[in-house]
């Protein structure tokens, strides 16, 4: 695009439930697609998920990290773009996953969209334009319906919640996902309110988190999946490195543009983002497979997941102003990678340390105080 595994923030990027799960316990599976009304909290708790919210969102602070210099090298540019094929899409998948309704709990819990998205959304919307003003040395009048850099995750991810109840109630959600992402290309051009370029283009990967089950997981886990993951992933970078120049546009790379925005005729734009859509699932599924479902020394910082993505753009805003992009030794991919990342990787590291955490809990964790009514049981026949 969230390390106490309670923090209500981190439960909004898909924070694992406290229940632990029994190592290799059977998961029955359902004859369709469809989303059951509950899904049992002991299935949830595996290291693997919290393994795989800190490596999806370090990635995405690396793909940022690089992303001024793509016009500078070809390599750069695939490296960006293969990050982006799969990082984002496993962080929206996990969300829906934790979406999944449960026992004791409603299905569209607005207790936990208040606490968990809208308000932290409000203060990194101010905070990213008043930051953004700052830098550009202008003011500017801005909307809480327009996000700024990195607060559309946020502003898509209370639309997607709010819909839980749709993706459930249908027989072939994820089918009808697709056709709605597939759809919007073909609007002349979408409103910048509520992300909705962004909302829908990932709509399909928040869709699939509702309806996987623990047993899609466990073919990801098999030995064949993981010794074909690394062949996979270097494939779709073989792939991007030869396109990298014609999918530089923002508008590609961002998922921001319809045909018409990217003048290009619908039947090609839709031709395109399929060709993306199926790079970008076999290579979060390779992603997956690599990564270990055991404890290491970094799951804990999965539940992290959220502060480091919401508090990582404001250094590197910072960094972009400094005018560091044009030195000549960061033009190279052999240079601007190893070098760029590294700092990525430690700063993702920092914004996840529980220090870090407890200076920053107010912005991304705010109070809510007198604005929520007190918490109460949700009884069966509710939820």
């Amino acid at each position: 695009m969230s390390a106490a595994p309670t923090a209500p923030a981190a439960q909004a990027a898909g924070a694992a439930p406290t229940a632990t799960a029994p190592a290799g316990a059977p998961a029955k599976a359902p004859a369709d697609e469809r989303a059951p009304t509950a899904v049992p909290e002991g299935r949830e708790r595996r290291p693997l998920f919290d393994n795989a919210k800190f490596a999806a969102v370090a990635l995405v602070v690396c793909a940022h990290t690089w992303m001024p210099l793509v016009g500078a090298d070809r390599t750069i540019a695939a490296a960006v773009l293969t990050v982006a094929a799969f990082a984002m899409p496993v962080f929206v998948t996990l969300c829906g996953w934790f979406a999944q309704p449960r026992p004791g709990r409603p299905v569209v819990d607005g207790r936990r969209l208040v606490a968990q998205v809208a308000l932290p959304y409000v203060v990194f919307q101010v905070l990213y334009n008043v930051v953004g003003m700052v830098l550009e040395r202008r003011a500017a009048a801005f909307s809480l319906l327009e996000p700024r850099w990195l607060t559309w995750f946020l502003l898509s991810l209370f639309v997607w919640r709010l819909t839980v109840p749709v993706w459930t109630a249908l027989r072939h959600p994820l089918a009808v996902a697709v056709l709605v992402a597939a759809g919007s290309g073909a609007v002349q051009e979408l409103p910048a309110e509520l992300a909705l370029s962004r909302t829908l283009a990932f709509l399909p990967w928040f869709v699939l988190g509702l309806v996987l089950r623990p047993h899609h997981l466990r073919v990801l886990r098999r030995p064949a999946a993981r010794r074909c993951a690394p062949a996979v992933l270097a494939a779709v970078f073989a792939v991007l490195w030869l396109v990298a120049p014609k999918l530089l546009n923002p508008g590609w790379v961002e998922y921001t543009d319809s045909a018409a925005q990217l003048h290009v005729p619908y039947p090609v734009w839709l031709a395109v983002r399929a060709a993306l859509g199926l790079l970008s699932l076999a290579a979060a599924a390779a992603f997956t497979a690599l990564l270990p479902d055991r404890r290491t020394r970094w799951t804990a910082l999965g539940a992290a997941s959220l502060y480091v993505y919401l508090l990582h753009g404001l250094p590197l805003k910072a960094v972009q102003a400094s005018g560091i992009y044009h030195l000549r030794v960061l033009q190279h991919a052999y240079t601007a990678l190893p070098v760029l990342g590294a700092c990525a990787l430690t700063l993702a590291v920092v914004l996840a340390l529980p220090a870090t955490r407890r200076l920053t809990a107010p912005l991304v964790q705010p109070r809510t105080g007198p604005l929520l009514l007190p918490e109460r049981k949700v009884g069966r026949g509710e939820a």
